[in-house]
This record gives C-alpha cells, sequence and structure tokens, in this order.
C-alpha cells in the first residue's frame, strides 16, 4: 500500500449546506457533526478536511479543533476553493473562517483564482484524499449533493443524517435517458433563442460568417459561466447533466442557467447582430456608445474636475478600445497587480467601480482591497476581459471623438499621439498627483461585481 493510500485509511472529509438552506437548527446540526466526529476518532480517522463554507464546513472544523486540545492526535486540514473565498462574508462569518485557518494543521488553497468550476474542485479535492465522507443533507440538488454523488461512484464511505429523504430512490432515468441536442451548431441555439425572434420568421436561414460572429459576440456579453454553459450545451452538443457535472451543480440547476441565458439573447438589442451580422450591428452600437461616453465623460470631469486633454484621451482610449493590448499574461498581470497593490491602503470611501464606456468599467484597486477582493480574482477578470471581443472602434475613433468633443490644438496634440500604433496613452501629471489612480479595466460580463457592490 502506497504512502497515500495509508494516509487515506485515517482522513475523513465534511460536505454540507449553508446555514440558510438547513432545515434544521444550528445546535442541532452541531450536536449531529460532534457525535459523527466522535465515531471517525473512534473507527481510526485522525486527520479531518474542512472545505471552510459557511455552516457545516466551519462548525465541523471548530469541533475538530476542539477536540484536538483534548487529542493531540487529531489534525485538520482547510482546504478553502481559492485565495480571498470569504471576502464578502459578514464580519463574524470571516472571523470564524478566519480563526479556522490560523488554527488548522494545514491551509491549502485549491485553485489560485476563482473559476466556474472552483467549488466543484475543491469538493473533489477533499474527496480524493478521504476514506470517507460526513455529509449533513437536506435533499435539495446541489453542491452537497453532487459531492455525496462523487464520493459513492469512487466507492468512498458516506455518512449522511439523511440518505434518503424522500423514503425512494433518487431519480436518474431522466439524466439517463437524456439526449444531447440533435441539431448542430448554430441552428440548435438559434431554434432555442426563438427562429422568429431572430429572423422574424418561422424558417431557419443558414448564418453567415459574419452572424456567427454576432452570435459569438453576444454570449461572450454573458456572464463567464453562462457564455460556458451555452457553448457546452450547443457547440459540444452536451447533455444537461453533462453541463452540471462540469460546473459542480445539478441537472436541473444547468437548465435554469442554460434557460436563463438563452432568454438574455432573445433580447432585441442582442438579436439584432445575429439577424445583421457583427460588422452591421457593431456599427450602430459604436454610434450609441459613443453617444453614451459623452454622458460617461461628463460625470467623470465632474467628479475629476482637474482632467486634462491628456485624461479625457486615456478615458476615451479605453472606454473605445478596452484592455486586450495590456495583456501579456495572466502570471504577469498578477505579479504587476500585486507590486501594486502591496503599496496602496485600503479606502473605503473611494468608488469601487466607475463606467468608462457601455462595455468597460473601472475596477478601483484601493477599493477592492478594502473589501477584501484578491489579487487573483481580480488578475482573472482582467486577463477574462483581454479576451473579449471589443467593438470595431479604431485608433482614428479615439481621435476623432475627442477632436469632436473639443477641437483645441491642446486636445488634437494629445489626441494625434494615439494615431501613432503602439501608443498607450498615460494620465497627465496633474491627475496623477491630484487623484492618484489605481485601477483596471474590466469588460461588463463582470458586471455582476459592479451591481453587488453599487446596491
Amino acid at each position: 500500500m502506497s504512502k497515500e493510500a495509508n494516509l487515506r485509511l485515517h482522513r475523513c472529509c465534511f460536505t454540507g449546506q449553508r446555514p440558510e438552506k438547513l432545515n434544521e437548527p444550528p445546535e442541532e446540526v452541531k450536536q449531529w457533526l460532534e457525535e459523527q466526529i466522535d465515531q471517525a476518532v473512534a473507527d481510526g480517522y485522525t486527520t479531518f478536511i474542512s472545505g471552510c463554507a459557511m455552516g457545516v464546513d466551519i462548525w465541523a472544523g471548530q469541533i475538530v479543533l476542539r477536540k484536538k486540545k483534548e487529542n493531540a492526535e487529531l489534525h485538520l486540514i482547510a482546504a478553502t476553493p481559492w485565495p480571498g473565498f470569504a471576502s464578502r462574508w459578514s464580519e463574524e462569518w470571516q472571523r470564524q473562517y478566519s480563526e479556522l485557518l490560523k488554527d488548522a494543521d494545514l491551509a491549502v488553497n485549491v485553485c489560485t483564482h476563482y473559476h466556474d468550476a472552483v467549488f466543484q474542485q475543491r469538493n473533489e479535492w477533499m474527496v480524493d484524499r478521504s476514506n470517507r465522507v460526513i455529509a449533513f443533507f437536506n435533499g435539495a440538488p446541489g453542491g452537497t449533493r453532487n459531492t455525496i454523488d462523487y464520493a459513492q461512484a469512487k466507492g468512498i464511505e458516506v455518512v449522511t443524517n439523511n440518505p434518503d429523504p424522500k423514503g425512494k430512490p433518487k431519480k436518474e432515468r431522466k439524466a439517463k435517458e437524456e439526449q444531447p441536442p440533435e441539431l448542430l451548431y448554430p441552428e440548435n441555439i438559434i431554434t432555442d433563442i426563438g427562429i422568429a425572434a431572430v429572423f422574424g420568421k418561422n424558417e431557419y436561414v443558414d448564418l453567415s460568417p459574419d452572424q456567427i460572429a454576432g452570435l459569438e459576440h453576444i454570449m461572450d456579453m454573458l456572464p463567464g459561466k453562462e457564455s460556458a454553459i451555452l457553448r457546452l450545451r450547443y457547440q459540444e452538443r452536451q447533455t444537461l447533466q453533462a453541463c452540471g457535472d462540469r460546473f459542480g451543480f445539478s441537472r436541473q440547476r444547468a437548465q435554469q442557467v442554460v434557460s436563463k441565458a438563452i432568454k438574455k439573447l432573445r433580447n432585441p438589442s442582442r438579436t439584432v447582430f445575429i439577424r445583421d451580422g457583427f460588422e452591421q450591428a457593431a456599427l450602430s452600437e459604436m454610434i450609441k456608445s459613443a453617444e453614451n461616453m459623452k454622458n460617461i465623460l461628463r460625470a467623470q470631469r465632474k467628479r475629476y474636475p482637474l482632467m486634462t486633454e491628456e485624461d479625457v484621451v486615456k478615458l476615451v482610449f479605453q472606454g473605445m478600445l478596452g484592455v486586450g493590448h495590456l495583456i501579456s499574461s495572466e502570471k504577469a498581470a498578477l505579479d504587476r497587480l500585486h507590486q501594486e497593490m502591496c503599496a496602496l491602503e485600503p479606502d473605503e470611501n473611494e468608488p469601487l467601480t466607475e463606467k468608462v464606456s457601455p462595455q468597460w468599467f473601472r475596477l478601483n484597486l484601493r477599493a477592492a482591497k478594502a473589501k477584501g477582493i484578491s489579487e487573483a480574482d481580480i488578475a482573472y477578470m482582467l486577463c477574462q476581459s483581454a479576451k473579449k471581443k471589443p467593438l470595431n472602434f479604431t485608433r482614428q475613433n479615439v481621435y476623432n471623438f475627442c477632436v469632436k468633443l473639443d477641437g483645441s490644438d491642446r486636445m488634437k496634440a494629445a489626441a494625434e499621439k494615439v494615431l501613432e500604433e503602439g501608443y498607450l496613452p498615460s494620465h497627465s501629471q496633474q491627475y496623477r498627483e491630484a487623484y492618484h489612480p489605481a485601477y483596471r479595466v474590466l469588460h461588463i460580463a463582470f458586471r455582476k461585481l459592479e451591481q453587488e457592490t453599487e446596491s
């Protein structure tokens, strides 16, 4: 027997819902967990792995740490999904989380940054290193159910308070009988969006390359998980169960995500990209975007009255051309971000986000640091933003827009520099001294962050 296999014989991990999803009072849950931990110790288990989530994971870890004071042979591994995992929790839960990490024998970040499958990877990491899973389960589909299924499929023992919540076998027939989409891409997704909604008639028309580019563009505009699951479902023609398995949730949840994303794509402001093709629709969108930028620029000038022509050019450049030109690699982006954030003082009064155009917004780093948003998450969002397809603005568009706003010689001189390929505008010395800018420009696909923090 290998050393790792021998260690697994003495390891046990926990899984369970968050407090708001539990059907029992916390004290009853804790009592049940303590009974199972005592039984595990009696059965020879000495190392316990907590996934560090609110509720069952943290409570179980706390019980192990308390018992460890009386039994030095016990050990706790804290397996967090990614750095900054708990940054948006309440102050009390963050305190408990921090104490758990501090007192654990080993703290492991399973992933370096957030992505759509991060919780499933954390759960599989724990199960793969355990010989027993203690699961407090309310019977509902979700991460706990998926963890139990994964453990049972690998032959790992599962101890649960609720092995059969409805008194009958788990229904699996639908998932087994489910077929992938019969039609090929892109006809399958156009059919689900609604042929009439796209073309104004009930007959499918083969899409031109430019129309497919328009479809790709509106999928890119969706949040990462929705965009990725649509590609799995329609481009790779995966079943809903397979889509759910990839992201660590149930078939029903996968259906909900797909339906929500398809509903967004039915919006006329998006179907126009399919009907008219990317080039024509983007041109119309560019005109609207330029008009909207005037309002955004007015708001920026009000907030930063010492803006100069250089700063206007930089704002317009960011709003029209995005961030793809800045990214060489995720590691380089993270290293640079780490150096900058280490030197920053957190500032809760600074706005977290500021729009620079309908397609891009700034994430202010001092405010992000105050809210506990991790460097790895910011670098990840930045690199994903760099992959998004921007509208077809050019450097000439940047120049024309700025000169149309203000035809002064100083504005022309500032804007003319942008016409040189490879030139990147920077803030003026006056702006830097007055406002000390520290931010990253992100794609509006990450607008959920913006909405959450501005609500």
